[in-house]
């Protein structure tokens, strides 16, 4: 019976051999998925926290070209802001050239001649326009031929719409009139900026 037995273990035994000997591989087979599963996520540890430093030091340059860019801005408006000042002295100089005064540093400098010319220049323009008004208004009354309006001992006629005409175009020439008288008080205009800097 013994030589019957001894072969169904050692049958046994094999099979379990077999069996311990695939488990062992498998084993080792999952040892090493998990090795490397360690190691990918130990490698992509490190790529997430090379991106995280990237990104801080992109964020970083970010704000200071935003520092940047917002210098430059403000220097750009000064830089404006000088070309407008310096034209507008330079304006100004020019109009106080036109009167015979020029300013230079410390020094503020007259010339009768030029200034008599700009004075006779200014009167004559001046002569001129009011001698206009004073002509279109003598000519004839106005009222009774531009205005639409009929005056007789017994009534007085008026053209609503002739009157309506009549009122824009006189408003029209006093508008132009008085931008004349504007733009020659606009010349006279001076800058205290100006007279201050010279004294």
């Amino acid at each position: 019976m013994h030589y019957f037995v001894l072969p169904f273990i050692l049958l046994f035994f094999s099979a379990c051999t077999d069996d311990t000997a695939k488990y062992e591989a498998k084993i080792k087979e999952l040892t090493h998925l998990i090795k490397n599963i360690e190691a990918e996520k130990n490698s992509l540890h490190a790529n997430m926290k090379e991106k995280e430093s990237l990104l801080r030091q992109l964020q970083q340059e970010t704000e200071q070209l935003k520092e940047d860019l917002l210098l430059l801005k403000r220097r750009y408006a000064q830089v404006e802001e000088e070309k407008m000042s310096a034209l507008q002295t330079k304006n100004q100089k020019e109009k106080l050239s036109k009167l015979g005064i020029t300013v230079q540093e410390n020094k503020i400098t007259l010339d009768p001649q030029k200034t008599k010319d700009f004075f006779e220049t200014f009167a004559k323009e001046l002569n001129k326009k009011v001698k206009k008004v004073t002509e279109e208004l003598q000519e004839g009354s106005p009222l009774q031929k531009d205005a639409g309006i009929q005056i007789s001992e017994s009534q007085i006629n008026i053209d609503l719409n002739k009157t309506k005409d009549f009122l824009n175009n006189w408003g029209k020439k006093m508008r132009s009139f008085i931008k004349e008288f504007d733009k020659i008080a606009q010349e006279f205009k001076i800058d205290s900026n100006e007279i201050n800097m010279s004294r």
